[in-house]
């Protein structure tokens, strides 16, 4: 382990290539600006991966790939789904899409029409929303609270109705950083099985968990649970693999997993898949998890140091997250909206952060900005360093 944290050290973070590569971060900013904001790791991705996309690039053949995926990536996804998760599939329930983002889109294409009314969280990230709006549904707002972290059940409980076709979760949450309660996941998987209703549980941040919090899979709990639940993943978050855009749903059953892929086909989905981003997946998953082992006994430092750091600073409170690499600290206290904080902090301490709108978050996030850690220590130094600073000079 020690030989491999170095692969998360100071010097393995370079500004330099990732002005040139990370196309929505460092690249869109200017070259001294520190962007904290999308989600996605400033490390190289595990070695095996590269190698095993070098090996397959080498001949020079760039040929299409089936629709329904490789079977060698199916396979591996339902083995890992029982082993690690707990969920009881077969390969043939493994629905390849091109991103957890697709996969979204994807199960409300498939549910949801006109006039349906669909459950999310608040604030929860954009992509729900988005894909609802997409098909005519209506969002439906259940607030988390911000400050614990709690999902109220009675709440969620009243907002079902007739019109309610799908339960989105996002367990781990982003961007609070919740590992959603076992004892709260039976809850809500009794509700959807007595109101029939299906649930999406995007669960991409699932290995980014801090001990001692635990990841539950809403379908590993009981077997009528699976059958109401499309559980969504993928190796974006876990190996540092955002670009390669995979994702993997698991359909309670092989009749509904053929249903998605139909829409995947009608929605030109299916023919966005590469075989290099399976390929990559496929290496990440069989050689990759003392990578992501590193990974997350990094990150968990560098959680503590900036919780401890943004709780320091005037009118800044941070909440300590059970998972994910993203903190999402209350600013309400300095009398700014979250978009004048984050412009402010454009402006006078050259950091990027995304800020907790309604367009990002929903209407439960104003008041809090979010910002990423999956970086050097070097780097989040030098950001907060800079934050603290124009906090201090902006009250003083």
């Amino acid at each position: 382990m020690k030989l491999l944290s170095s692969l998360f050290a100071d010097e393995q973070v370079h500004p330099e290539l990732l002005q040139k590569h990370a196309r929505i971060r460092w690249k869109t900013v200017a070259a001294d600006v520190i962007p904290l904001t999308a989600a996605e790791a400033d490390f190289p991705a595990p070695k095996e991966v590269t190698q095993m996309l070098l090996d397959q690039i080498s001949d020079g053949y760039f040929f299409y790939c089936s629709p329904e995926g490789e079977w060698e990536l199916r396979e591996l996804v339902a083995e890992i789904s029982q082993t690690r998760y707990g969920i009881r599939c077969q390969p043939e329930h493994i629905v390849l899409t091109p991103g957890t983002a697709a996969g979204i889109w994807l199960v409300v294409r498939w549910l949801c029409q006109p006039g349906d009314e669909c459950i999310l969280l608040d604030p929860v990230d954009l992509l729900f929303g988005l894909a609802i709006d997409s098909v005519g549904a209506r969002r439906v707002y259940c607030r988390v609270d911000k400050n614990t972290g709690q999902l109220d059940v009675e709440q969620l409980k009243s907002l079902l109705s007739p019109r309610t076709r799908l339960i989105c979760l996002c367990n781990p949450h982003n961007p609070l950083g919740l590992a959603i309660p076992k004892e709260t996941l039976q809850a809500i998987g009794e509700l959807a099985l007595k109101q029939n209703v299906m649930v999406l549980a995007d669960e991409v941040w699932h290995e980014i968990i801090y001990p001692p919090a635990k990841h539950v899979s809403l379908a590993s709990l009981e077997k009528e649970f699976a059958q109401h639940t499309l559980t969504l993943f993928g190796p974006s978050k876990t190996f540092g693999l955002s670009g390669l855009r995979i994702g993997f749903l698991v359909a309670p059953n092989e009749k509904i997993a053929l249903q998605l892929r139909q829409v995947a086909l009608q929605l030109g989905m299916a023919y966005s898949l590469t075989l290099y981003a399976q390929v990559g997946a496929v290496a990440a998953l069989r050689y990759g998890w003392s990578w992501r082992d590193a990974f997350v006994a990094h990150l968990q430092q560098m959680r503590d140091y900036c919780v401890s750091r943004l709780n320091r600073i005037p009118g800044i409170y941070c909440r300590q997250p059970d998972a994910t690499y993203v903190l999402f600290p209350d600013i309400s206290a300095l009398g700014m909206s979250s978009q004048a904080f984050a412009d402010f902090l454009l402006a006078q301490a050259r950091v990027a952060v995304v800020p907790g709108t309604t367009d990002w978050f929903g209407p439960g996030a104003e008041g809090n900005i979010r910002l990423s850690f999956a970086t050097s220590r070097f780097v989040l130094a030098q950001a907060l360093d800079r934050i603290e600073q124009a906090v201090t000079n902006y009250i003083s």
